[in-house]
């Protein structure tokens, strides 16, 4: 019995492992709890302060289904957004992480709110949509050096909230880092540029040009001579 027993848990484990690693079910098997607990209460305490002009009844009531829609449903989103992470495209896995899945995601929420909350939650609409891509690139930042992550590469919670300042300090140089990178470049384009204009310039001036534009006309001083002399 107990031998049964035994082979039925292995058979149920191999499973189990098999599922993890099918891409249908990766939403499922790698669940990401610790995005879902984070979001939901980042999001429901913003979408209480943008909405703090309404009644206090009415915000707080957005504000709880805000946290509650998120606290089932990003778990799944994540998930999804970990997975992109397997695209061999940079560009793919960047539009499926950054846009695709959180504009899904910021849909279905409307919807709901909208359901809920009638007309009143359109004037979220613009901030949520800024909110939405900026967490979603912010994440994508995070996942990209291994942390809130779920599965076989995952670390526990405790390690990825003490990895966050650094991250967040890196999401916010790189950007600042690509900016001098790409003026640096552009600057010493325009020098390169420059020298080369100055050569061509005085290779003009070595072959009988009085500038760098026009021509010297040679001819022009026997023209005049003769000229002078005809009078």
């Amino acid at each position: 019995m107990t031998q049964r027993l035994q082979i039925m848990k292995r058979t149920a484990e191999s499973r189990f492992d098999a599922a993890k690693t099918h891409a249908w079910l990766f939403p499922l098997t790698h669940w990401n709890w610790k995005v879902a607990l984070m979001t939901a209460v980042l999001r429901g305490l913003a979408c209480v302060a943008a909405l703090r002009h309404m009644e206090v009844h009415a915000r707080n009531h957005f504000g709880l289904v805000e946290a509650a829609f998120v606290l089932l449903t990003c778990g799944f989103f994540s998930a999804l957004q970990q997975q992109s992470l397997q695209i061999r495209s940079q560009m793919l896995a960047w539009l499926s992480c950054v846009v695709v899945v959180p504009l899904t995601s910021l849909s279905c929420d409307a919807a709901l709110h909208f359901w809920l909350d009638g007309r009143q939650t359109q004037q979220l609409g613009i901030a949520a949509l800024i909110f939405t891509v900026v967490s979603a690139t912010f994440h994508w930042h995070m996942i990209r050096n291994g942390a809130l992550l779920v599965g076989d590469e995952s670390h526990s919670l405790t390690t990825d909230l003490k990895r966050i300042p650094i991250l967040t300090a890196t999401y916010f140089a790189v950007p600042v880092l690509w900016a001098w990178r790409t003026a640096s470049t552009v600057i010493a384009r325009g020098e390169f540029s420059t020298a080369i204009e100055a050569a061509d310039c005085d290779s003009r001036r070595l072959h009988g040009w009085d500038s760098c534009t026009k021509p010297q006309n040679r001819a022009q001083p026997a023209v005049r001579r003769a000229h002078q002399t005809a009078q």
